[in-house]
């Protein structure tokens, strides 16, 4: 094997994709109702991100980061109008987004004279592979053989979370929405953001999945202090992003923090155009809207369906393994939400007889395998 065994890969190989498309090479074309695992929020070759791409790969495909490039600036300057004037970082990858709000978070309690690094995280949470990731990620099956993970990490249900902060909490790391955790969204977030408040520690949205309007919101209210994106900002390009809020501009000074990669010229091309369209197109809307209308679908066959806009899981027990499989057998893509669950981020430009199309697909799966 030319791999690590990192993956339990399926038995189909891509070879190409158009709008919510995939084909595989023996020339099936599948629905795809994960978009990438989040990350396709336009679809496959969308000609808005192909466009840009091509024009920046003609220009300038890297340059250092001790150098200003307009299409790095343009993408920062609107997810700062985007998200309340807010400072940008950018990142690879979710993974490093996270890290990078932790590093911020400390720094600023350092700052101040009050260094903190105790972080309360929920249970079922998923914040990525790196080691303080992972460690904010409390599902043993992905920390085993790993240790020892970071310490000050406090992992609570999500009632019982803002008792858990106190006057040594650095900062609350919280999906609005959480993921892999089954597309479960979280209920207290008021009650974090007072808690954090009340206890001077910061509050953090990992947004992701979550993010950029796929709940049908640009927005979870109350507001964090910082958040992170990834995953649909790319437009199928490794791209992240930390964005804080005004009172943390100046925290980081120069040679505090680095990435040799982030804000790649080309990547930043994809997520100018990708951010553009989902804004000025309506795309938050059709979330919305389209959610809404797969919801009913789901619901329709009788399971428990969690989850907000076009971020929903269905819940079908020890049989999600077997239903994802005989939904691709009806040519229809689809991926587990936890260990119970069959997990449905389709791109936002999904149209309702696609969605149609996958329900009455996930109906003959659930139907199949639910019953054996």
């Amino acid at each position: 094997m030319s791999f690590l065994h990192t993956y339990a890969r399926y038995p189909l190989q891509i070879e190409t994709g158009e709008g919510c498309r995939l084909r595989a090479t023996d020339g099936r074309w599948y629905l795809d109702g994960i978009a990438g695992i989040a990350v396709m929020a336009l679809g496959h070759g969308h000609p808005a991100v192909k466009t840009a791409v091509h024009a920046q790969v003609d220009a300038l495909m890297h340059v250092s980061n001790l150098y200003s490039v307009g299409v790095q600036t343009e993408l920062a300057a609107l997810l700062s109008r985007t998200f309340g004037g807010g400072s940008v970082f950018f990142t690879n990858s979710g993974s490093e987004a996270n890290e990078t709000a932790i590093k911020l978070v400390r720094k600023y309690h350092s700052r101040r004279g009050d260094p903190r690094h105790e972080v309360v995280v929920l249970e079922h949470a998923f914040h990525g592979r790196t080691l303080m990731a992972l460690s904010m990620t409390p599902k043993p099956r992905y920390q085993e053989g790993m240790g020892p993970m970071a310490d000050g990490v406090v992992v609570c249900r999500a009632e019982d979370a803002a008792a858990a902060v106190g006057p040594r909490t650095a900062a609350v790391v919280v999906e609005p929405v959480q993921g892999e955790g089954g597309c479960r969204p979280v209920e207290v977030l008021p009650e974090l953001r007072a808690a954090c408040d009340a206890h001077g520690a910061l509050l953090v949205y990992d947004e992701i999945q979550c993010g950029l309007g796929r709940t049908g919101s640009l927005h979870h209210d109350p507001e964090p202090d910082i958040r992170t994106l990834a995953k649909a900002l790319g437009g199928g390009l490794p791209l992240g992003a930390v964005v804080a809020g005004p009172h943390l501009a100046d925290t980081f000074q120069p040679g505090d923090h680095g990435s040799t990669f982030g804000g790649n010229p080309v990547a930043c091309a994809a997520g100018l155009a990708t951010l553009r369209t989902i804004l000025d197109e309506g795309l938050v809307e059709r979330c919305k809207v389209a959610g809404a209308r797969l919801r009913a679908g789901l619901e329709s066959t009788g399971v428990e369906v969690r989850g907000v806009g076009l971020m929903l899981a269905a819940v079908v027990g020890e049989a999600a393994p077997a239903v994802v499989t005989a939904m691709r057998e009806r040519g229809v893509l689809v991926c587990p939400a936890g260990p119970d669950a069959i997990r449905f981020l389709p791109p936002y430009v999904i149209s309702d007889a696609e969605i149609d199309e996958l329900v009455t697909a996930f109906a003959g799966a659930w139907d199949e395998a639910g019953s054996s």
